[in-house]
């Protein structure tokens, strides 16, 4: 899963970055099916996937105007990847 959200914020960033010649609606539909494939830590997921669709749909936005509420958008989907990814990291937090 991890490998996936990894996969899912570098199209985020190709969408930002090279606007118009990314589409995330494949990457929207990949973590849907991951996580009816490998299950959901709580809502991390569903959050991705809603800031993932909501970055989806600024996406003309910002190929056009570059606004703050549509960078915000790719901002909110970036900042939740990178939260679920780093929930999928093992932290060894044992002192011995």
């Amino acid at each position: 899963m991890k490998d996936i959200l990894q996969q899912a914020k570098t199209e985020l960033e190709k969408a930002f970055d090279e606007r118009g010649k990314h589409d995330l609606t494949l990457t929207i539909s990949e973590l849907q099916e991951a996580r009816e494939k490998f299950g959901d830590k709580g809502t991390m997921i569903e959050d991705a996937i809603r800031s993932l669709t909501q970055a989806k749909n600024a996406q003309r936005e910002h190929e056009t105007a570059g606004d703050i509420a549509s960078s915000a958008a790719f901002g909110e989907a970036f900042n939740s990847l990178d939260q679920a990814i780093e929930s999928y990291t093992n932290h060894d937090n044992d002192p011995l």
